[in-house]
C-alpha cells in the first residue's frame, strides 16, 4: 500500500477548513449508506466509514468475468484490517477522508449535489470519482489516489483476487540455507558467510 506519512489531509488550510466546516454543519449530519457491520467486528472503520469505504470499493470493482466483485471480496473489511497493521495516523486520516467522502456538504460545495456520496446511484458516484481524480486541487486528487490505492491494495491482498489475475506465487523461492553475501570481500555473488574464498 502505497499510503505514507505525507498525509492527504494536511496539504492546506483549505482541507482543514473544509473537514472543520463538515463537521459542523445540518448537511454534514446526513446520513450515508449503512451496512450490516462484519462478524468479526471493526478494528479501524467505523459503521459509516466502513459503507462509504464499501460503496467506493464497489464502483472499483464490479462485477465482472472472472473476477470476484467487492462484496465477495469484502474490500472494506480487508481495507480495515490492512489499516489496522500500519500507523495510526494514517488511518486517523483515511477515517477523516471518508467522512469528508460521504459529506453532503463537501458534495455540495464540489459537485452541488447534497446526497452522500454512498447514497447516490451508481452512475453518480462514478461522476463523483472522475471528479475528485481529475480535480484541479491537490488535496482532491491525492485524496482519490489514497483511496484507491488502499482498495487495490485491500482487493488484491484476497487470493480469489490473486488468482483471478493469473499470477501464480512462486514456490521454494527463499532457501534459508542459501549462502549470504555481506560485501565485496565475499565476491560479485557468491560468499557463505563471508568464506567463499
Amino acid at each position: 500500500m502505497s499510503l505514507s506519512r505525507r498525509t492527504v489531509l494536511k496539504q492546506g488550510m483549505f482541507a482543514s477548513a473544509l473537514l472543520a466546516l463538515g463537521g459542523s454543519s445540518f448537511l454534514a449530519l446526513r446520513e450515508g449508506l449503512s451496512l450490516p457491520v462484519p462478524e468479526e467486528g471493526l478494528q479501524v472503520f467505523g459503521p459509516a466509514e466502513y459503507a462509504t469505504f464499501q460503496a467506493l470499493a464497489r464502483r472499483a470493482f464490479p462485477a465482472r468475468e472472472g473476477f470476484p466483485d467487492a462484496d465477495t471480496v469484502r474490500v472494506a473489511f480487508l481495507a480495515d484490517r490492512l489499516l489496522a497493521r500500519g500507523d495510526p495516523s494514517i488511518a486517523r486520516e483515511v477515517r477523516q477522508l471518508l467522512g469528508l467522502f460521504d459529506n453532503a456538504l463537501a458534495g455540495l460545495l464540489f459537485t452541488g449535489r447534497v446526497t452522500p456520496f454512498s447514497r447516490l446511484p451508481p452512475e453518480a458516484q462514478d461522476a463523483v470519482l472522475e471528479g475528485w481524480r481529475s480535480s484541479r486541487l491537490v488535496f482532491r486528487r491525492t485524496a482519490h489516489q489514497a483511496l484507491r490505492a488502499l482498495a487495490h491494495a485491500a482487493y488484491y491482498s484476497h487470493p480469489d483476487a490473486v488468482r483471478a489475475t493469473g499470477f501464480v506465487a512462486p514456490e521454494g523461492f527463499h532457501d534459508p540455507d542459501a549462502p549470504v553475501w555481506r560485501g565485496s570481500a565475499d565476491g560479485a555473488f557468491a560468499g557463505s558467510g563471508g568464506t567463499s574464498r
